[in-house]
C-alpha cells in the first residue's frame, strides 16, 4: 500500500483507451476513491463519462469507465457481460483468491472475454501459494496449470480422504521466477523508499451509499450559517454538527475496516466520538478478529500492557484509539497503516497522533489516511485543517503538510467562524480535558440524548 497501484493501473489503461470501455472492480469501501482518482490522474477523461454504480439496481451505462464493487459481480454478472467490455482492473484482487466462492466464478465468466486485465493487490496470497491460483489463471486462462497440476507442483499436494490437500508449499523458487517472468510487476519499498515519502497522506472519500443524508445534518449547517446564533448556542449546534458528523460516517467507515481486514496487514484506527469507537470495535468483534482498545477509560498500566501486545503479538491486527486519549505517549510502529475514522479540528493534535507508527522503530513508509464524507463536517474541518497547518509551516513551526491530500469543497464555507470559535477553544481549554463524546467541562454540553 502507498506504493503507487493505482496511478499506475490508470496510465497503463490510458495508454490502451482504444480497448475501452473500461471496467473496474473494487471493494466496496474503495469505489469513490477510485472515482476521485481518474479525476486527479485522468482530467482529460470527462467526468460525465465516468459511473460508479453502487446497486444491483442500477443500469450499467455506455460510459467509458463503469467503477462497481466486487459484491456486484454475482448480482450484475449478466449486464456487465452483455456490456462486452475490453479492459479490467481488478483492484485487490486477492478478494478473488478462493476459487470455489460465487464472486470468483461470476469474475472468471466476466473477464474470460476480456482482453487486457489488470490485477492489484499488496498481498495477492494472505497465507499460502494455492490462494495464486484463480489470479492466475485468470491471466493466463489459455496456458496455465490445471487446478490439481498447480496444487500438486506448487502447493505440496497430497492426497486426503476427502480429496486433495493443497495447503502446504513446495517449488517456491520456480513459483516466484513463473510470477516475476510472466505475469507480476512487483513493487518492494525497499527498493522505492528513496522516492517515497516517510509519511504519506490520503484523504479517503466513504461511499456516499453507505452515508445517510440525515436531514439533521443539512438543519444545523443551515443554522451555523444563519448570524442570529451567538454564543453557547452556537457552540452546541456545531460541537452536535460534528457529533452527528461520526454518526452517519459510521456504517461507511466500519465497511472500509472490514474491507482492510481482508489482507493480513496491521493498522491503527483512530477515532474521536465513543459512538464511533464502539461501533468499530463491534465490527472488529464480529469478524472475530484480534484488537486493542485505548481511550481516556484505560489506565497508564493497562495501556503499556495493550501497546505490548500489540507490538509483540501478530494476532493482534488492528490499534482502535481515541484521537485525543491516545495522541502522545505510545509507540505502535508494529502498523505502517493509519487511518482516522473522524476528523479533529487541531492538526497538532493530528500529527501527534499518526506519530505513534510513523517513529523511530519504524522501517516503512507511513501511509495515513484520513476518511472523509461529503455533505458532513467534514467539507470544513478538512480544508480548516490544511489550512493551519500551511501556517504553523509558514512560520516555520511545523514541516507537516496536508496539501498533497485533496480537498472537500464547500460552497457558503464556514471556515471563518469556525477558525474563531477552534482558536477560542484551543486558548481556554487543554487538550486533556476533552473527553472521547468531547463533552466540555464548565460548560456543559451533553452530546449523548
Amino acid at each position: 500500500m502507498g506504493l503507487g497501484k493505482t496511478i499506475q493501473a490508470i496510465g497503463i489503461a490510458n495508454y490502451f483507451k482504444d480497448d475501452w470501455p473500461l471496467l473496474v472492480i473494487t471493494p466496496s469501501s474503495v469505489r469513490y476513491m477510485w472515482l476521485e482518482a481518474f479525476h486527479m490522474w485522468l482530467p482529460s477523461l470527462n467526468s460525465q463519462e465516468i459511473t460508479v454504480i453502487g446497486s444491483s439496481k442500477e443500469h450499467i451505462p455506455n460510459d467509458k469507465v463503469i467503477i462497481m464493487s466486487y459484491d456486484l459481480l454475482t448480482k450484475m454478472q449478466d449486464s456487465i457481460e452483455k456490456r462486452k467490455f475490453k479492459m479490467a482492473i481488478m483492484d485487490e484482487c486477492h478478494f478473488l483468491k478462493n476459487p470455489k466462492s460465487a464472486r470468483t466464478k461470476a469474475a472468471f465468466s466476466i473477464l474470460k472475454n476480456i482482453n487486457r486485465i489488470i490485477m492489484l493487490s499488496g498481498t495477492p496470497a494472505l497465507s499460502r501459494p494455492i490462494e495464486l491460483y484463480s489470479q492466475l489463471s485468470i491471466l493466463r486462462r489459455r496456458d496455465f496449470f490445471s487446478y490439481v497440476e498447480y496444487g500438486m507442483r506448487y502447493c505440496n499436494g497430497k492426497k486426503a480422504p476427502w480429496g486433495w490437500d493443497f495447503h502446504g508449499s513446495s517449488n517456491m523458487e520456480e513459483l516466484q521466477i513463473l510470477l516475476e517472468e510472466i505475469v507480476m510487476i512487483r513493487r518492494l519499498k525497499s527498493e522505492v523508499i528513496k522516492q517515497l515519502p516517510a509519511k504519506y497522506r490520503q484523504m479517503i472519500v466513504l461511499d456516499p451509499s453507505l452515508v445517510p443524508a440525515k436531514k439533521i445534518l443539512k438543519t444545523m449547517a443551515g443554522q451555523l450559517k444563519e448570524s442570529t446564533l451567538k454564543g453557547m448556542e452556537w457552540r452546541g449546534v456545531l460541537l452536535q454538527y460534528f457529533h452527528e458528523t461520526g454518526d452517519v460516517k459510521l456504517k461507511a467507515v466500519c465497511e472500509y475496516v472490514l474491507d482492510l481486514l481482508e489482507s493480513d496487514r496491521k493498522f491503527v484506527c483512530f477515532a474521536h466520538h465513543q459512538n464511533v469507537l464502539n461501533g468499530i470495535c463491534e465490527a472488529v468483534e464480529k469478524k472475530k478478529i484480534d484488537y486493542i482498545r485505548i481511550d481516556g477509560s484505560v489506565n497508564a498500566e493497562h495501556r503499556k500492557r495493550l501497546c505490548d501486545k500489540f507490538q509483540l503479538q501478530d494476532t493482534c491486527r488492528v490499534a482502535i484509539l481515541s484521537i485525543t486519549a491516545a495522541n502522545c505517549g505510545i509507540t505502535l510502529t508494529a502498523a505502517s497503516l493509519v487511518i482516522f475514522a473522524e476528523l479533529f479540528w487541531n492538526p497538532g493534535i493530528l500529527t501527534q497522533a499518526e506519530d505513534r507508527v510513523h517513529r523511530i522503530g519504524q522501517e516503512d513508509c507511513v501511509v495515513v489516511q484520513y476518511l472523509v464524507a461529503k455533505g458532513t463536517a467534514d467539507d470544513e474541518i478538512w480544508p480548516l485543517v490544511q489550512r493551519k497547518l500551511d501556517n504553523l509551516n509558514k512560520a516555520g513551526l511545523s514541516k507537516d503538510t496536508f496539501m498533497n491530500a485533496d480537498t472537500v469543497v464547500q460552497e457558503n464555507s464556514l471556515q471563518p467562524r469556525l477558525e474563531d470559535f477552534w482558536n477560542e477553544l484551543n486558548t481556554s481549554l487543554d487538550i486533556s480535558e476533552l473527553d472521547d463524546n468531547f463533552d466540555v467541562p464548565e460548560k456543559r454540553l451533553k452530546l449523548d440524548s
